[in-house]
């Protein structure tokens, strides 16, 4: 009888425990790939700033000799026209970007052999935006 109840108790267990047959987990599907663009605005000795892609200073200097065309170009003479970080900041805020992370780099140089200094400072601040 003990043997009996054993069974049976056993077997309502593996049955309550098993995994439904038929039933298996969906697999997980990732959502759409988000992709940025990334660019840093540097701020020049606390004033000027410029929005920079990564071009090249010769792409850079004959896109101040044409009319903007394309959106990058568009923010890129924006950002010069406000000459201020803080102002160019929030102007490129409100076209999307996304402040990711700042550092700043600071030179001093002797001038003249009275001690007096020239400092050269920049601040990068990393931006990113999502791609349309």
């Amino acid at each position: 009888m003990a043997r009996f109840l054993f069974v049976v108790c056993f077997g309502w267990t593996l049955l309550l425990t098993a995994p439904a047959r038929g039933q298996q987990a969906a697999p997980a599907t990732a959502g759409p790939v988000v992709q940025y663009e990334y660019a840093t605005l540097l701020a020049i000795n606390g004033g000027a700033a410029v929005l920079d892609y990564g071009q090249s200073r010769e792409d850079e200097k004959l896109q101040l000799k044409q009319q903007p065309v394309t959106e990058q170009q568009l923010d890129a003479a924006a950002v010069r026209k406000l000459e201020k970080a803080m102002l160019a900041l929030n102007y490129l805020s409100s076209r999307g970007w996304e402040y990711i992370g700042m550092s700043s780099r600071q030179r001093s140089t002797g001038s003249t052999t009275s001690g007096s200094f020239d400092i050269y400072s920049v601040t990068e601040y990393l931006l990113r935006r999502r791609k349309q």
